[in-house]
């Protein structure tokens, strides 16, 4: 193990990391994906944490949580509500004891509430963060999902929002007739997925949808941050953020680093 390795989620120093599992390499070729390993956020030969089974991506956002309670722009008590919610990430923040923390799922038995994303039973401006990872991908209408989210977002909040996205294709790949599982395997990368994302195609989704969007890659975070955790080097970490109607204008990407 590397001394200089970090995972934020479980907060081990040195820890050592594991590829992604050879179930999804083999399926892609077997079902002829060709785009497998093209995504932006995945590390192929350092996927997980040895030690709590944090995925790279979930690394980047246990990191970037921890920075935005470093500077105080999350606050002690915010809500915030966690759906698809990974057990190790879960695990981080209810360890935390610092917000008002909630998790929800369409599936999921153990969350606090079941819910459609695409319809979610909240008010109006109901949380003050959110995190919402490789959702999108899966739900019908990806555009009601994130205005949705955008709708339940206070304004001046902000949210982690993920989905895979496919660094060699210019615009987002979708067909209704793709419902098999080799059909969806073959085009999407998975038999659960409905679409794959193109940069140009997410931004306009969430852009789209009532959200400023922020990209925080390798050229704003380091290069030694991305080797400490263990991501590729084309990982980009999208917050989005509710504007407030004074505050319209675009993020300075080069100095922003965390919820307005």
């Amino acid at each position: 193990m590397d001394a200089k390795t970090y995972c934020p989620v479980c907060e081990r120093t040195g820890v050592g990391f594991t590829p992604l599992p050879d179930f999804y390499r083999q399926n892609s070729l077997f079902h002829g994906f060709q785009y497998f390993g093209r995504a932006e956020t995945i590390a192929l030969d350092t996927y997980a944490c040895m030690s709590c089974g944090a995925s790279d991506r979930e690394r980047l956002y246990a990191w970037w949580i921890n920075m935005q309670i470093e500077s105080g722009a999350l606050k002690r008590g915010a809500r915030v509500v966690h759906f698809a919610p990974e057990a190790a990430l879960v695990k981080k923040i209810r360890k935390l004891d610092f917000f008002d923390y909630e998790t929800a799922d369409f599936m999921m038995d153990d969350v606090d509430f079941q819910v459609d994303i695409m319809d979610i039973p909240f008010d109006d401006e109901y949380c003050d963060f959110f995190i919402c990872s490789h959702v999108l991908e899966h739900v019908s209408d990806d555009n009601v999902a994130v205005s949705e989210l955008a709708r339940i977002t206070r304004k001046g909040g902000c949210g982690i929002l993920m989905a895979p996205i496919c660094v060699d294709i210019d615009d987002t790949l979708e067909d209704q007739r793709a419902t098999s599982d080799g059909d969806r395997w073959r085009l999407f990368g998975q038999n659960d997925h409905v679409r794959l994302y193109s940069h140009r195609g997410y931004i306009n989704t969430l852009e789209s949808n009532g959200f400023v969007v922020q990209q925080l890659g390798e050229e704003i975070l380091g290069e030694n941050l991305f080797s400490r955790l263990g991501l590729s080097p084309t990982s980009i970490l999208y917050i989005v953020t509710r504007p407030e109607p004074q505050n319209d204008a675009p993020l300075n990407l080069s100095k922003t680093l965390s919820c307005p």
